[in-house]
């Protein structure tokens, strides 16, 4: 998806109270045409609150919904042209696969012939063609997930919305799902905007992330650039593990800034100027880190000393907790189950080595 696509939908200065308590504070969020948008946030971060608000379920309590120059803030759902699939499939148990998905044909009173023949291709195109006949009874929840996406999709919206579709099922049917989902997401060219709190979801599915924390809105990016550059801590911690170091007496020498943590000195990449009265925390991602049993010696790495303190069997590998100096939070990483640290007991003395390049600063 390029940087470039057009915008298709623009919230701006969307904000919505209830008394003094803000759900929404003064957001801003374009959705570009074709892309998968992801809304991910903890429970009550404002995500669901800004979906209802596109598809115009909530008034919202200021701001504006910008489509092709015109304010759709007044326009009601069912002029808004948009489809939306809800975690609960919200099927009608009496009636076939065929006629739920030809429902939203019948009410906008399509020809018998050309809603058999969009029925027949929606259903084909989320792999369902074969089940047209049955009721909704007989099909797994993934099914009738489908069916839902379906039956959001053959009236051809211009905007699909999706909450949190997929909380519903288990673990390996959410995964298959998901792979659906980036299909149809592909064959029908509809952009997307959809909620989650999983951030494994929103990593697989989006072209673009928008994080939202007590109701404003944190970061937006791809999943790449959030991953490795968060804006925040919030946004570190919350999307994927994250180890971050203390550091004092901060210090910057072109690219690179310094600081101590407990007894040693760790660097990391610092692009943007450093304010000193900020607490500043280097934070790297387990998976760049590399356990040793004595200290190496690598050009352009941070070496670290610290102690095993924990290990939990994980199938395929092993997590471990190391203590480190200073005031830094265990340090948590995995390493596979015939790795030398997996045999080491509790107490054992370790290093941590991680490459510069893969450390950054952030806010404490």
């Amino acid at each position: 998806m390029s940087s470039r696509s057009a915008v298709q939908l623009s919230a701006q200065g969307i904000s919505q109270y209830y008394g003094r308590f803000a759900a929404l504070d003064n957001v801003d969020l374009d959705v570009r045409q074709g892309e998968f948008l992801t809304l991910l946030g903890p429970s009550g971060s404002g995500k669901t609150t800004l979906l209802m608000i596109l598809a115009g379920f909530l008034s919202p309590t200021s701001g504006k919904l910008m489509e092709q120059g015109v304010d759709i803030i007044k326009r009601s759902a069912e002029k808004r042209n948009y489809g939306m699939v809800f975690q609960g499939y919200a099927l009608f148990p009496h009636m076939s696969v065929a006629d739920n998905v030809a429902y939203p044909l019948r009410i906008r009173k399509v020809a018998g012939e050309e809603r058999l023949r969009r029925v027949k291709h929606i259903l084909e195109v989320v792999g369902l063609g074969a089940h047209m006949h049955k009721k909704p009874s007989e099909l797994s929840g993934g099914q009738q997930q489908r069916v839902a996406i379906a039956r959001a999709l053959v009236f051809e919206p211009e905007l699909l919305l999706l909450d949190e579709p997929l909380s519903a099922l288990d673990k390996n049917l959410r995964e298959q799902l998901q792979t659906e989902l980036q299909r149809i997401h592909r064959q029908v060219g509809t952009s997307f905007v959809f909620v989650t709190h999983d951030q494994g979801e929103a990593l697989a599915l989006s072209s673009r992330i928008a994080i939202f924390n007590h109701g404003k809105l944190t970061q937006v990016d791809t999943p790449e650039n959030i991953y490795n550059r968060p804006d925040s801590r919030f946004v570190a911690e919350f999307l994927g593990k994250m180890n971050l170091f203390p550091l004092a007496d901060l210090t910057r020498s072109g690219a690179t800034a310094s600081g101590r943590c407990g007894s040693s000195v760790l660097h990391a990449l610092a692009p943007n100027p450093l304010s000193a009265a900020q607490p500043t925390v280097l934070a790297v991602r387990p998976e760049h880190m590399e356990l040793h049993n004595e200290c190496p010696t690598r050009d352009g790495y941070n070496v670290m000393a610290a102690q095993l303190t924990d290990k939990v069997y994980q199938g395929s590998s092993i997590h471990l907790a190391l203590k480190v100096g200073g005031d830094a939070s265990p340090v948590n990483l995995s390493v596979p189950g015939n790795h030398p640290g997996a045999l080491m007991p509790s107490g054992a003395p370790v290093w941590l080595s991680w490459p510069v390049q893969q450390s950054f600063l952030l806010q404490a």
